[in-house]
């Protein structure tokens, strides 16, 4: 089980997400930025929303090493 902040996983806020998988964490991040509506959030959910898939590749690698490294 591992534990990862919005902050830590590119976003404004120190909520936190819990999970035995990468995708998992990921998965309940992404819930959170798509289920707020503050503008500290808004830059995210563009990116998530209308974002490219090599960008979102381009995240999946950067947060695989995030993973790894806890």
């Amino acid at each position: 089980m591992k534990k990862f902040t919005c902050r830590e996983m590119g976003g404004p806020c120190d909520m936190e997400f819990e999970g035995e998988t990468m995708h998992e964490v990921a998965g309940k991040g992404g819930e959170h930025i798509l289920s707020t509506t503050d503008e500290a959030h808004a830059a995210m959910r563009e990116q998530m929303t209308s974002g490219t898939p090599e960008g979102q590749e381009k995240w999946f690698k950067w947060f695989q090493g995030l993973w790894d490294a806890k």
